[in-house]
C-alpha cells in the first residue's frame, strides 16, 4: 500500500508536469504534438522520480535499461491517455466532415479555455494511470 501511495504522489507531480507542458505548448503548436510532448516529458519525469523514490529498492539493471523498460511499460497507458483526450475533443467539438477533423488535429488552441483543455487532459491521465501502474510494477521494477 505504501508503494502505491508513493506511486500516486509521483503520478500527481507528473500530472502537474504534464498539464504545464500541455497547456503552455498547445497555444503555439498543434494539439497532436503538444499532447505527445507533454506525455513524453511526464514519462521521463515520472521515471526518475519513481526510480529514486518509489522503487529504489527494486532496481534491476542499469538506469538506461530501466528507462527503456519504463517507456515500454508506459506505452499502453500513453495510448489510452492520448486516445481519451482526442476522443473527448472530437465528441465535444461535434465535427461534421473530414476537413474539420484534419484542421482540428493540426491546429493550436489559442482560443480554447485552459480549464477546458486541462480537464480533458486530466481525464486522459486518469484513464492511463492503472495501466501504467500495473505495467510498471510488473515489467520495470518487478
Amino acid at each position: 500500500m505504501r508503494r502505491l501511495l508513493k506511486y500516486a504522489v509521483v503520478g500527481g507531480l507528473g500530472t502537474i508536469t504534464n498539464e504545464a507542458v500541455f497547456l503552455s505548448s498547445v497555444r503555439f503548436m498543434p494539439i497532436i504534438f503538444s499532447l505527445a510532448i507533454a506525455i513524453e516529458v511526464s514519462i521521463i519525469f515520472n521515471f526518475f522520480m519513481n526510480d529514486i523514490w518509489t522503487f529504489k529498492d527494486k532496481r534491476v539493471g542499469n538506469i538506461w535499461t530501466r528507462l527503456w523498460k519504463f517507456h515500454g511499460s508506459s506505452f499502453s497507458g500513453s495510448i489510452v491517455h492520448y486516445s481519451v483526450v482526442i476522443a473527448f475533443l472530437f465528441f465535444l467539438f461535434h465535427f461534421s466532415n473530414s476537413s474539420e477533423v484534419l484542421l482540428f488535429l493540426l491546429s493550436s488552441y489559442a482560443g480554447v479555455k485552459s480549464l477546458f483543455l486541462a480537464t480533458v487532459n486530466f481525464l486522459g491521465i486518469l484513464s492511463g494511470f492503472s495501466v501504467r501502474y500495473l505495467t510498471s510494477i510488473k515489467l520495470v521494477w518487478g
